[in-house]
């Protein structure tokens, strides 16, 4: 969402985009649970039990991936209010209509196997940025770059070396 933002107020500057793990909406159809259920459960379950079970659905093999720890600490380092106003600005964030204004070359990576960003999203990033490449990764969910880093870092590094 945050570089979707950035090319939307300074795209000239740009020279390339990448979209990775995300899509045009915060408020994500088909999410696996609703922002308004991630925002109960936050308040109900508390910041350590919610980075928990979000980071489980990050990964394919949820808990048991090797990378898994960096991202539960990850969501433990924040505050319950930084949290649910990171949810809440999710939930108002919809970049669809400023999706045919970007021109910038783009590459839109995605695991197969999402849970946050289903491939209607990634689809509608693609369909709709004229200069845009998918590159779908198979066997991952949203950590890409955890679950596959060599397959995500020649993907990126290719991307950004073509001319």
């Amino acid at each position: 969402m945050i570089v979707q933002e950035m090319v939307k107020l300074a795209g000239k500057k740009i020279l390339k985009l990448i979209c990775y793990g995300t899509g045009p909406r915060g408020n994500i159809p088909g999410r696996f649970e609703t922002i308004d259920v991630s925002r109960e459960k936050l308040k109900t379950n508390g910041l350590e039990s919610t980075a928990y079970k979000i980071a489980k659905t990050w990964f394919i093999e949820e808990d048991k991936s090797k990378y898994f720890y960096l991202c539960e600490e990850a969501g433990k380092q924040t505050s319950l209010k930084a949290t649910d106003n990171a949810l809440v600005a999710m939930k108002n964030w919809d970049g669809v209509k400023n999706l045919q204004n970007i021109k910038n070359e783009t590459l839109i990576v995605w695991g197969d196997q999402d849970k946050a960003y289903n491939f209607n999203q990634v689809e509608t990033l693609n369909d709709n940025i004229s200069n845009s490449n998918l590159k779908i990764i198979k066997g991952c969910s949203h950590n890409v770059h955890l679950e596959k880093p060599d397959e995500f870092n020649t993907i990126v590094s290719e991307f950004l070396k073509k001319n």
